[in-house]
């Protein structure tokens, strides 16, 4: 179960379960009424989450602290908020390596690794917000680009000491080693955000060589680039027809724990009459396991990739594209 595609609520209903009474009291405290009785509905649900995606939810919420606190301490100092972040201040990115290459034009750093090996493009790219490592990626050699894609998927934990040649190759200045150990970079979801970031045409041919050589990075990466509340970005004539593909008791499964804005995206596109018959078909079914409402969802998310494959709908916002009514 990947932590990433729970819904917001279920986190803070996972997060409040796991601290003791006062201070779960605490935390309610905080929250609307309405808020409050949302995380209780969820409560049901969390007793049959495995502890370590609660541990990973934990980590996530305290990494986002850390995250909020930094920034603030930034606007103290005077240093504002109008520069782009440091790389690897979001996502699996670690903290505060290869800063310079985020400041650079991706034109610019596109020409200066233009002969670099994959493996080390692959890495400075993984450092990179994804929309920065998107363009970059875009104006590097065709016949290089899926390679490095690959690689971007496959890339594990990195000596801090090449991170550090990197800098310095970047910057032409001799950089001061930091110890520290290891830290993970890339990944499929990393990846996936990269190729969001790709007009279609590129998106296209790097993931047509990936299928053909590796189905089962394909597949992962197929779920990853659209998950379950991403469905807000499609039209609304092909939310109508994903709607007439997919089984009542499915989309009733999914809706347990999807986003406010995800839901109110399916009804708008229902009749009164389907909605309630819907929202009766969700109260009925009680508390659910988490690992069947993730299974209803992705069955929801694969009729939407195909769909879009035949051109039967439109996922607005891939590869910055624009669309007009």
């Amino acid at each position: 179960m990947d932590p990433r595609k729970l819904a917001g609520p279920l986190k803070v209903a996972m997060l409040i379960n796991s601290l003791g009474e006062k201070a779960s009291q605490a935390v309610l405290g905080t929250l609307s009424v309405s808020e409050q009785e949302k995380i209780k509905r969820l409560m049901p649900q969390v007793d049959a989450i495995p502890v370590e995606v609660v541990d990973k939810v934990a980590r996530e919420f305290i990494e986002q602290a850390r995250g909020v606190e930094t920034e603030s301490n930034l606007k103290k100092e005077g240093k504002g908020s109008g520069s782009r972040p440091l790389a690897g201040t979001s996502g699996q990115r670690a903290s505060g390596r290869l800063g310079i290459a985020q400041f650079m034009d991706p034109d610019q750093l596109a020409q200066i690794l233009q002969e670099e090996h994959p493996q080390t493009l692959a890495l400075i790219l993984s450092y990179l917000d994804s929309d920065v490592a998107g363009e970059v990626l875009a104006r590097l050699p065709t016949d290089h680009r899926a390679d490095i894609a690959v690689r971007i998927a496959k890339l594990g934990k990195v000596n801090p000491w090449i991170l550090d040649e990197i800098e310095a190759y970047l910057a032409s200045s001799d950089k001061q080693r930091i110890p520290a150990p290891p830290q993970a970079v890339g990944g499929l979801s990393q990846l996936a955000d990269i190729i969001k970031n790709l007009d279609d045409d590129i998106a296209d041919t790097i993931m047509e060589h990936i299928e053909s050589n590796d189905d089962d990075l394909a597949e992962g990466i197929s779920q990853m680039l659209f998950v379950f509340n991403d469905i807000v970005m499609v039209d609304d004539k092909g939310m109508q027809q994903v709607l007439r593909n997919v089984e009542t008791q499915d989309l009733a499964m999914a809706l347990k724990a999807a986003a406010d804005e995800t839901q109110e995206k399916i009804f708008k596109n229902m009749s009164s009459r389907a909605t309630a018959m819907l929202t009766e078909e969700i109260d009925s079914m009680g508390p659910v396991r988490m690992t069947d409402v993730t299974q209803a969802q992705q069955k929801i998310t694969q009729v939407v990739q195909e769909m879009e494959k035949k051109g039967e709908l439109i996922i607005q916002g891939r590869g910055g594209e624009e669309f007009i009514g």
